[in-house]
């Protein structure tokens, strides 16, 4: 596991997508409900369908399957129109290939934005190994999770700036990297556990014909435990997107420099990671005539490149679905 963005990535699942910039609030509960299918592939070390691993040079394998899920989100809003209680995900997340659930609270103020505060709980678990390093025998299997607070505000001072702050803590229900062939001194330089901030500041701006441009620049630091794990990352994301009478569309491209701490004692060197993706989210309103119905699909692919080839990975994901807002 690579920390809190790629986290998110692998969990990206198909829903609808940005809300428009005029959509007022209106008072008592609402919120959607999505049903999707879909497929996806995955290249990595990390796939918990290849148990046994005879080497760390061993090419990843690849694991594909199909979905089908339900989401759904829920809010109330106060009779004032201005003050928010919310659980699920945003769309604009989805749309931009991020993937959180979290409980909490905005409030809109009168040219000055829209300010939100929220919990991201960790309810939604990722596998992996308890230990990837294990040679010639089945490897351990474990679950990883992200608590977070999460600070957001966006169209700051009435303008077209937008800024989110989170920080929380990554855990696993077994650690045990390098517990196998590593000395007790190497096994806490692998330690994955530990802290997690981010922070992130975008500007999106209209260019006419219902297309809006966005640009972002974000940094991650991962504090583990362990120093050869503990990692800062450098990212930016530019998107565009196109609302059309009965449909819209986003797409978004990223790239993440990650920078490691200290050298990995399994690999004898630093690690450093390239990392790109690319995803296209689209959304067709009222299909067949059916009010308040979308019929909603994500297309995301996503690829990490190391300078140590255990860490390779790639990822896609293509679904389709339908949303109900009421």
């Amino acid at each position: 596991m690579k920390g809190y963005p790629l986290i998110c990535l692998a969990l990206l699942s198909s829903y609808s997508y940005a809300q428009r910039p005029d959509q007022n609030w209106e008072p008592g509960i609402g919120g959607e409900i999505s049903v999707i299918t879909g497929y996806t592939r995955s290249t990595s070390q990390f796939n918990t369908d290849n148990k046994t691993l005879s080497s760390p040079d061993q090419k990843a394998s690849t694991q594909s399957s199909f979905l089908i899920a339900p989401l759904g989100t829920l809010d109330y809003t106060f009779a004032s129109a201005d003050k928010q209680i919310f659980f699920g995900t945003r769309r604009s997340d989805v749309a931009l290939g991020r993937f959180h659930l979290e409980l909490g609270y905005r409030q809109k103020f009168e040219d000055a934005g829209i300010f939100s505060f929220s919990y991201v709980p960790g309810l939604l678990k990722q596998k992996t190994w308890a230990d990837p390093f294990i040679l010639n025998e089945d490897r351990e299997e474990t679950k990883v999770k992200t608590r977070a607070l999460r600070l957001t505000a966006d169209n700051i001072m009435g303008s077209n700036f937008s800024a989110e702050l989170a920080v929380g803590n990554q855990s696993y229900d077994s650690e045990k990297s390098g517990f196998a062939n590593f000395s007790a001194e190497d096994q806490k330089l692998l330690n994955r556990e530990g802290n997690v901030a981010f922070t992130e500041g975008s500007y999106s701006q209209f260019v006419g014909r219902g297309m809006i441009l966005r640009g972002a620049l974000n940094y991650t630091r991962i504090d583990s435990e362990g120093e050869a794990m503990a990692h800062d990352i450098y990212g930016s994301e530019v998107s565009v997107i196109q609302m059309m009478r009965s449909s819209s569309f986003i797409l978004t491209l990223s790239y993440d420099y990650a920078d490691f701490n200290a050298i990995n004692p399994v690999f004898d060197k630093k690690q450093k990671d390239h990392r790109w993706g690319a995803f296209l989210a689209y959304e067709y309103r009222e299909p067949f005539g059916w009010k308040d119905w979308s019929a909603i699909s994500l297309l995301g692919y996503n690829q990490s490149q190391s300078n140590i080839t255990f860490y390779d990975e790639d990822s896609l994901l293509a679904t389709v679905g339908l949303d109900y807002k009421f």
